[in-house]
């Protein structure tokens, strides 16, 4: 017996599907870059350490910046804060991190005015990007489940 109102989570739309294929991908990547900074810095000459510790930097990054989403953006830690808030906390706690690691890995130099005011426009521009990219993505939920929801109601009387 099958039901139509059921969601059939065996079905996935191509868009699904790219998206858990990009996600494996990313995944294994990452897997395969921690093994190779792993191994690479054990192996390597004292000259190309350097430039390995900006990737395990990066890599540090990754792991704070997801750690801030999780704080930031699920109810794991904060049950009720307005979206603005979270995005600006989120910002600034990233801001910091990304600031400090700059200082030290020396990314850009630090004395340099022009230097960090373009550092802090890159930030906020794509901080605005993927903002509005998640706003967008999630208007786009919304609208799916009210449409769903609507119909399920309509379906139902």
């Amino acid at each position: 017996m099958t039901r139509k109102d059921i969601i059939d989570t065996e079905r996935k739309t191509p868009a699904e599907g790219a998206r858990t294929f990009l996600l494996m991908v990313c995944a294994e990547f990452s897997v395969a870059m921690i093994f190779y900074l792993f191994f690479t810095t054990l192996y390597a000459s004292w000259g190309a350490h350097l430039d390995l510790w900006v990737c395990w930097s990066f890599l540090a990054i990754a792991l704070v910046a997801t750690t801030l989403q999780l704080v930031f953006f699920t109810p794991l830690v904060i049950k009720r804060m307005p979206y603005p808030l979270r995005i600006a906390a989120f910002g600034v706690c990233l801001y910091a991190v990304l600031s400090a690691v700059a200082v030290l890995m020396g990314w850009f130099p630090v004395e340099s005015p022009g230097s960090w005011a373009l550092f802090t426009t890159t930030f906020l521009v794509t901080l605005a990007i993927a903002t509005a990219a998640a706003s967008h993505r999630m208007r786009q939920e919304e609208r799916t489940l009210n449409e769903g929801l609507s119909k399920y109601h309509n379906d139902g009387k």
